[in-house]
């Protein structure tokens, strides 16, 4: 694989990754979503099929990447509302996620 493609597809991804994470995400989803899980949900779901449908263009949606993004990303924001991991470590392990979109 040219290594030129895919520092660009991780930086396609990444950039996603923090617009659907952050601004798309609303101030009442970033501030309700630690008390409810149907709406931490929402935002794990506008975030992980948001991702999946960059990785179309990219060449590299699978529906696995799809199910660890959503599922991944619910189970990582329930550990941060739980005070379980802090924000660093919540944002490495996105990080992560993003990564393994390029397998």
């Amino acid at each position: 694989m040219n290594i030129t493609f895919l520092i660009i597809q991780f930086i396609t991804l990444y950039f996603f990754n923090l617009l659907f994470d952050y601004p798309l995400q609303g101030s009442y989803l970033a501030n309700e979503k630690q008390y409810n899980n149907y709406l931490l949900f929402v935002h794990c779901a506008i975030w992980g099929l948001g991702l999946s449908i960059v990785l179309i263009p990219l060449g590299l949606y699978t529906l696995w990447k799809v199910i660890m993004l959503v599922v991944g990303h619910f189970i990582i924001d329930k550990c941060k509302c739980m005070g379980w991991i802090d924000l660093y470590e919540d944002q490495l392990l996105h990080f992560l996620q993003v990564v393994f979109c390029l397998v």
